[in-house]
């Protein structure tokens, strides 16, 4: 079947609203093959997140509960069991995040690459027509995690340390350190899609090449990521609701009625479902502001570099 629709054009200078427009036109058009992948590669890593999200939330009450044990006077094994699955749920949850996110971000990209290449777009495309790309791409965005993880873990414990162990007048110093930290990030949450779609970059000249096209187009970056994020965050806070509020209502009619509910083999289930939903959602929800991101890259890489007439000139004779 011929691919009828005009392609939409990666590398081109746009507004504010056309980069909104371009966004959601290129999930309307490619949706059913984005969420077809994407519940194929990230429904596993929701099962492994939701059951360790649902303990970890069950092991806070419960540890909560028993911290009134505590203040009552009776201390037993049962707290330290309760921090302790707390902590280990905690951590399986935030590693299934982070894997999970790669995977996405990986996935969407790479369906992204394939649909400038191929002829009729994501039509009828197989995964083998990606594979590649998936597994490059997802290793670089672990890469890219791991690597900010640990430059955050380092200023936010130097920014504590200071102001524990100088003064209280440290605070001065440290509150406007983690403001610019988190400004910083602004400019660099361009560097996935720098990373994943110039194929020659190295891993530092991605950071250096976003945070060039990032500070270059700082206002537009800054007013996309607000935008896509209140949109991402009002779908998540859809697919969320039935799972919090089952989670909270039954937190309150055990410790009313002192009932074992959150034992119950049907309140687990129930959670556990609603888990799922609210996982897959988060997930889906997030592909909207990872799309918006590679249209703003394009525009910024257009703006600074002007990509679309230095290919036109070197392929001259064959137009």
């Amino acid at each position: 079947m011929d691919y009828l629709k005009p392609r939409i054009e990666y590398y081109r200078q746009r507004t504010f609203s056309e980069k909104m427009n371009v966004t959601f036109d290129f999930i309307r058009e490619n949706w059913k093959p984005l969420l077809k992948y994407t519940f194929y590669l990230i429904m596993p890593i929701c099962l492994i997140q939701t059951f360790a999200m649902n303990a970890f939330v069950l092991s806070y009450l419960n540890f909560a509960m028993s911290l009134g044990s505590i203040v009552e006077g009776s201390f037993g094994g049962s707290t330290v069991s309760n921090l302790t699955g707390f902590m280990l749920n905690y951590g399986i949850t935030l590693l299934c995040a982070v894997i999970g996110s790669a995977i996405l971000s990986g996935l969407v990209y790479a369906m992204m690459q394939t649909y400038a290449t191929r002829t009729n777009g994501l039509q009828g495309v197989k995964i083998d027509d990606f594979k590649e790309n998936l597994i490059r791409n997802a290793w670089r965005c672990l890469s890219i995690t791991f690597f900010l993880i640990v430059i955050c873990l380092i200023i936010i414990g130097f920014a504590t340390l200071l102001a524990v162990t100088v003064s209280v007048f440290s605070l001065f110093l440290t509150v406007p350190l983690v403001l610019l930290l988190l400004l910083c990030l602004i400019p660099l949450s361009l560097v996935v899609p720098v990373y994943l779609f110039e194929r020659d970059i190295t891993f530092l000249e991605a950071f250096s090449k976003a945070w060039k096209l990032g500070i270059k187009t700082f206002l537009g970056l800054l007013g996309l990521i607000i935008i896509l994020s209140i949109i991402s965050y009002v779908i998540q806070i859809v697919t969320t609701m039935p799972w919090y509020l089952t989670i909270f209502i039954g937190g309150i009619l055990t410790a009313v009625q002192e009932a074992a509910l959150n034992q119950s083999v049907v309140y687990k289930f129930s959670i556990y479902i609603l888990g799922l939903v609210q996982t897959y959602g988060s997930y889906v929800a997030s592909i909207i502001t990872i799309i918006g991101l590679a249209f703003q890259y394009f525009h910024a890489r257009e703006k600074v570099e002007g990509v679309t007439i230095e290919y036109n000139i070197e392929n001259f004779n064959q137009l």
